[in-house]
């Protein structure tokens, strides 16, 4: 629908106009929304062709400077803005209006502050171009699903066809007579709608003139209760075609059907809730009861739903079955059995003949054990006598409902009690975090969780400042959790939730986690919480690290980060290369406890121009002990910087003796690197004998010709050195 009282400029650019003219025009933003679309149908929606196709649309439609949101119509072929059609023949047609008419989108509103983030959950839903069925969600529930508020898309209803036929003309009479009837009824209100507008539509015979039907016409014109709950079921959408789903159709629009008989006129209700009774009858044995019990009987004892109306046309046998099921509440006592029949308000003689089929059930249910106890005080002929009490002239009030308190069983009181000390022991914090935590499950916009965790993490830091740290690990675990279980259907919330948990782990809780690991038995406990909390306390641990008055209080997690190392060492691998050398040699160290797959990010550390980082990122990867670690190490004895040349060759002797032996001989195998590193070759050559290696004999014999380079002498001391071993 269009608003044009908000006088908005659209700026909608005529055909002879070229694109980007002006600040930005409505059919640019609009082709550029179904480019987006269009390569969602051929790339990932993660993609950057789509993502800066998304963000391309997002720009031309701020270029627009809305001051209202833009409401944009769709027919089969054009979108229409302010009643001026654009698209037909172009993209626009193809990728926006017929896949939005395929879903019964009927318009959008599109305010002025949308994000990027929701036209990039627009856009998938708009080239998934779903038909919308009874048991998929809608085009609307599907962007409320994804978080999407500020594009709003009204969706047409699917109708339902009702097939009337041609009434005959007595019905057609019992029509206008109840038109006529409610038309002089004065109204108390403005008319409410109880099912959707315009949801369901009428078949009727050519020869009938109805401009339009009323639920009440519909009544009088089905004349069969179950039929007529059966159509209202299909106002909301409810399937009704299988046989089990028409059987709770009454069961489940019992209220309503209810509700229309009582607004007809008198004699007609009395013939409809006739009908309806034998509906009722014609259960299954396990529906009538449900329904008996859940709507029928509470409706009669509170006189509501024409419950009397109803039960007044069971048969007596029927009806005395129908009022002992209230012995099977277990809020009630036998004395409602006469409040009942007070409300049926049957003929005396009828009431006398119901009283031997009442008493015959309660015999029957006075042998079980679930109503002996209740019935000891009352007695049973007492209450069977009650039930043929009539009471003249007494005016009927709610007082009768006392009855019910007669049914407090002892479990009822120990409930009631458990229920208020639970109450009174439940803390604020608590139950602000579980309320967060449920929310956050299900809301799909990563702003409304934001806002949600933003109020919980005061309650959080109220936990950690009093010490609590298994509530503290508990939640903080949940969280992670949830972060897990969203991550696949919504990363965006997924991160939201992490980023949440970064704030909580700030400067104040690594502290606090550092004395905790001092503490008697807090070690443990301290490495379950670095283990729950994960990567989101490496950010404030590495600035503490740069601070000198704590670098001392964040040097002492570094075993327990170590043991943890697996959970934590992406973060650290992510930010190493941009840390200071007193966080870089900490971070080094908890990086090498993390095992392979890390030996080339900590060799570059050794290149940094840093003496004591690099001696550290050696070390790492000293620890770290793998082939690939040991050919690092090996490469910088070789080719490093003369400053980091010892540290390598202190490093390879810290590896395991088999492995530093092996990268010896295979340096001192290469006689190129003895004559260019000779001193470096004499101190490995010494440290291999005094290691015991078995297998040198070999390798000196290979060296000893080396001393006759008598133009490098320091060579020429390498193959004496090996002549001298060797013998």
């Amino acid at each position: 629908m269009t608003n044009s009282s908000h006088n908005a400029d659209y700026r909608v650019r005529r055909p002879d106009d070229k694109p980007g003219a002006g600040k930005g025009t409505l059919v640019d933003f609009l082709q550029l929304l179904a480019r987006a679309v269009h390569q969602l149908h051929t790339y990932p929606p993660k993609s950057p062709l789509c993502t800066d196709a998304v963000a391309a649309c997002h720009t031309a439609f701020t270029a627009l400077e809305l001051e209202q949101p833009l409401n944009v119509r769709v027919s089969a072929k054009e979108l229409l803005v302010d009643d001026v059609g654009m698209g037909r023949g172009t993209i626009v047609e193809q990728e926006l209006c017929r896949p939005l008419h395929r879903a019964r989108v009927s318009s959008l509103d599109i305010t002025p502050s949308v994000s990027i983030r929701d036209w990039l959950q627009f856009c998938p839903i708009v080239a998934a171009g779903t038909r919308p069925s009874r048991r998929s969600p809608s085009f609307a529930e599907l962007l409320l699903d994804a978080g999407v508020s500020a594009i709003a898309a009204r969706v047409t209803t699917r109708p339902e066809l009702f097939d009337v036929g041609a009434p005959p003309a007595p019905v057609q009479a019992v029509v206008a007579r109840e038109r006529a009837r409610q038309s002089s009824t004065p109204a108390s209100g403005p008319g409410q709608h109880l099912y959707p507008p315009d949801k369901g539509w009428v078949r009727l015979d050519p020869s009938v003139s109805y401009e339009s039907i009323s639920l009440l016409d519909l009544t009088v014109l089905v004349n069969d209760p179950a039929e007529l709950a059966a159509m209202l079921t299909r106002l909301i959408d409810e399937d009704t075609t299988d046989e089990v789903a028409r059987a709770t159709a009454l069961e489940r629009r019992y209220g309503d059907v209810v509700m229309m008989i009582g607004a007809l006129d008198a004699r007609l209700g009395r013939i409809l809730f006739s009908k309806l009774a034998r509906a009722v009858l014609s259960l299954e044995s396990d529906r009538r009861r449900a329904l008996l019990q859940g709507a029928i009987l509470p409706g009669l004892l509170d006189g509501r739903l024409n419950g009397e109306a109803v039960l007044g046309e069971f048969p007596d046998i029927d009806l005395a079955e129908a009022l002992c099921l209230l012995l099977d509440l277990d809020a009630a006592s036998p004395q409602v059995l006469s409040i009942a029949l007070d409300r049926l308000r049957l003929p005396d003689e009828r009431r006398t003949a119901l009283t031997p089929l009442i008493k015959a059930k309660l015999q029957t249910a006075h042998s079980s054990e679930h109503t002996k106890d209740r019935w000891s005080a009352a007695g049973l002929d007492g209450v069977a006598a009650s039930l043929i009490r009539v009471a003249v002239g007494v005016a009927k009030d709610f007082s009768e409902f006392a009855a019910f308190d007669l049914a407090l069983t002892e479990q009822t009181t120990t409930a009631l009690a458990s229920a208020r000390e639970a109450m009174v022991a439940t803390e604020a914090a608590d139950a602000q975090l579980r309320c967060a935590m449920s929310l956050i499950r299900i809301e799909p916009n990563p702003g409304v969780v934001g806002a949600i965790l933003a109020r919980a993490l005061p309650p959080l830091v109220q936990l950690l400042r009093a010490e609590r740290w298994d509530r503290v690990t508990q939640i903080v675990t949940q969280l992670q959790a949830t972060a897990a279980a969203v991550e696949a259907r919504r990363p965006d919330v997924a991160q939201t939730v992490r980023d949440t948990l970064v704030r909580f782990c700030d400067r104040d809780f690594i502290r606090r986690l550092a004395q905790l690991s001092d503490a008697h038995e807090g070690r443990s406990r301290a490495a379950t919480i670095i283990t729950a909390t994960g990567q989101s306390l490496v950010p404030a641990w590495l600035e503490l690290l740069n601070e000198p008055t704590d670098r001392a209080r964040a040097r002492q997690l570094v075993p327990l980060l170590s043991d943890c190392a697996a959970v934590i060492v992406p973060a650290i691998a992510e930010r190493l290369p941009m840390l200071g050398v007193d966080a870089a040699c900490a971070a080094l160290s908890v990086l090498a406890a993390g095992g392979t797959g890390y030996e080339n990010l900590i060799a570059e550390q050794v290149e940094a121009g840093e003496e004591r980082r690099g001696r550290e990122a050696l070390r790492a990867l000293a620890r770290i002990a793998s082939p690939r670690a040991a050919a690092l190490i090996a490469g910088h004895i070789e080719n490093g910087p003369p400053p980091v040349r010892p540290a390598a060759e202190e490093a390879l002797w810290r590896l395991p003796m088999p492995l530093a032996l092996a990268k010896t001989h295979e340096l001192l195998e290469r006689r190129d690197f003895v004559i260019h590193h000779p001193q470096a070759a004499s101190r490995l050559l010494e440290r291999a004998v005094q290691s015991a290696d078995a297998g040198l004999d070999p390798l000196l014999e290979g060296l000893m010709s080396l001393r006759f380079h008598f133009w490098s002498p320091a060579v020429a001391r390498v193959g004496a050195k090996a002549r001298g071993l060797r013998h």
